[in-house]
């Protein structure tokens, strides 16, 4: 069981071929993490959290780097703007 408690902010988020994928900037409650794009364009995106596999010094994923990078902002509620 992933413990979100255990994700901090300035965190690397890597994909499950080691590829980065931004920092975190923050946890939104228990379902996406809020972050900085440090690869392409220094954006805050969000990701949902149910892509998280592992949490070591590292936000690990079960997805490639670029797959997460196309799952940015995804689902993006109505009205909610993350820049």
């Amino acid at each position: 069981m992933i413990a979100l408690s255990d994700i901090h902010a300035g965190m690397s988020v890597v994909g499950s071929d080691g590829q980065p994928v931004g920092r975190v900037r923050a946890v939104e409650g228990a379902t996406r993490l809020l972050l900085e794009d440090t690869k392409t364009d220094g954006d805050t995106h969000y990701l949902p959290t149910s892509h998280i596999v592992k949490i070591t010094d590292q936000v690990h994923l079960d997805c490639s780097g670029a797959t997460a990078r196309a799952l940015f902002d995804q689902d993006l509620p109505a009205g909610e703007n993350t820049t």
